[in-house]
């Protein structure tokens, strides 16, 4: 499953350091960057099923912010490698999303203080039950389109204007047909 995540903040950073006012001459790299996450806990009412699954959670993200030409807009690229896990009465699926890419497709500056982004999110996921086999899975594009102001990185709007070019199973649908509910 692609995430919205990364596209939020994929304009809030770019907002951020377009109001920063880095502004090299022509186009380069304006910043590097990596971090890993991981949290774990308990999700209630998990996918309005009324019960409750443990999950665990990692990723790996690494980025790069640059210029093009000679515009002060920073524009971004992101790669990520996703796992998560959900656990209920002892069984287990796992989805994992072994490389995921959000990157600024198109940026406009509309000349008011706003920037519209077109975000290009790709990459791929599998359901994965115990013993290995594939429940579901997730795959493709989409692409979003925000309205960012450029001086705080606030999203003003976000709509979907790409829809999924690949497969799309039901996540939900697949986890509780293999617990049994």
């Amino acid at each position: 499953m692609l995430s919205k995540t990364s596209a939020a903040c994929t304009a809030l950073l770019v907002g951020a350091l377009v109001a920063a006012g880095a502004a090299p001459a022509s186009a380069q790299v304006v910043e590097r960057y990596s971090f890993t996450e991981s949290d774990s806990g308990i999700v209630e009412d998990f996918c309005g099923a009324g019960i409750e699954a443990a999950y665990t959670y990692d990723v790996e993200v690494s980025g790069v912010i640059r210029t093009r030409g000679d515009s002060e807009i920073l524009w971004f690229q992101e790669h990520a490698r996703q796992v998560q896990t959900f656990t209920y009465d002892g069984m287990t699926v796992t989805d994992t999303q072994p490389n995921s890419l959000a990157r600024d497709h198109k940026i406009v500056d509309n000349g008011d203080g706003t920037l519209t982004i077109t975000v290009l999110l790709t990459g791929g996921s599998r359901l994965v039950g115990e013993d290995g086999g594939v429940l579901a899975k997730n795959d493709g594009q989409i692409r979003l389109l925000l309205l960012v102001d450029a001086e705080s990185g606030e999203i003003l709007s976000e709509e979907l204007i790409f829809g999924s070019t690949g497969t799309n199973d039901d996540y939900c649908e697949a986890t509780l047909d293999y617990w049994g509910l």
